[in-house]
């Protein structure tokens, strides 16, 4: 009974012994301030590594507005930005030109023509506004469901992108339909819009033909007049090269050597991508957003500076690439 006494202890304390050994062995090993390494690092997925970023030079400027939606400029490189029902013209320099009042609505979408007329979307319509504030002319309501997103302008035509709708109608600047980009016949289409939520962004390369972004696909696709695809790109990936998420990206708008400066949601930043899609720099990552910031928009003055609204932070912020990426 002695004997097997002693070899259940002997075996008791071998196996403690076991056990003691391999915890020093393969514990987790923690650094200086006692960090589990093996925990999960969701910020890590937005970090991007110096390498990547463009070289360029920041400026901020505060805006006045609660609730912010849309920016755009014009050929002078005035600012133009729509929060409150009210749309805020600013010079270049961050002073104020005027404030205007847009009935009871905030412009989902503005753009400027090259008169200095300002389109702006009033969620299922648009209406057009002189720069003084005058209104120069109300388009009929779409339908009582459309919210329209983005606007672009060419010499003839207006392009109104309906989140709801999940299309982009085009019109004379008279107020005659023209044509319906994307189609809803078969949702494995590229031309199929996927909007998981109300980011929608349409824009004219320089080329003429038409940018919309497929926000559900990580996709933007390029258009002829005539609504037929020409090409696409974009990867689904939380590389900093890609787009990942439900809807992104939410913004882009395009400089004049064709290339696109993209705007992300969930991980937020600000990208710069050349004329065929390919990833060259970030402009802005996480770092400089305030935290699960939403509804970045982008316009792009004369001088290829890029401006972003940050309606979360009421601010504008102004990045100036270096000439070299600026038109690479």
């Amino acid at each position: 009974m002695k004997k097997n006494i002693i070899t259940i202890s002997l075996i008791i304390l071998f196996i403690a012994a076991l056990v003691l050994m391999g915890y020093y062995f393969i514990k987790p090993k923690y650094d200086n301030n006692n960090k589990n390494p093996y925990d999960l690092k969701i910020d890590s997925i937005g970090q991007i590594d110096a390498e990547h970023f463009c070289s360029s030079n920041a400026s901020t400027y505060n805006i006045p507005f609660n609730n912010s939606k849309a920016i755009a400029v014009d050929h002078n490189n005035n600012i133009y930005i729509s929060g409150d029902s009210s749309i805020l013209i600013l010079e270049e320099s961050g002073k104020v030109i005027r404030t205007f009042k847009t009935n009871k609505q905030t412009a989902t979408a503005l753009v400027v023509d090259n008169n200095n007329n300002i389109f702006a979307a009033l969620v299922n319509h648009i209406n057009i506004y002189s720069n003084k504030g005058e209104l120069l002319k109300e388009f009929p309501i779409i339908s009582e469901e459309s919210y329209i997103t983005s606007i672009a302008v060419n010499n003839n035509s207006i392009f109104m992108a309906d989140a709801s709708a999940a299309l982009v109608y085009e019109y004379k600047k008279d107020g005659t339909y023209l044509n319906t980009f994307g189609t809803k016949s078969n949702k494995e289409e590229i031309s199929s819009f996927i909007l998981p939520s109300y980011y929608f962004d349409v824009a004219i390369a320089p080329d003429a033909t038409i940018w919309i972004a497929n926000t559900g696909k990580h996709k933007l696709v390029n258009f002829d007049s005539n609504a037929k695809v020409l090409s696409f790109w974009g990867e689904t990936s939380s590389s900093v090269e890609g787009f990942c998420g439900c809807c992104n990206p939410s913004h882009f708008a395009i400089m004049k050597d064709g290339s696109f400066v993209t705007a992300e949601k969930g991980i937020v930043r600000v990208k710069k991508y050349d004329s065929k899609g390919n990833f060259q720099c970030a402009i802005a990552g996480p770092d400089t957003f305030k935290e699960a910031s939403t509804g970045l928009d982008i316009a792009i003055n004369s001088k290829n500076q890029i401006l972003v609204l940050e309606p979360d932070a009421k601010e504008i912020h102004i990045f100036t690439l270096k000439q070299s990426e600026a038109h690479e």
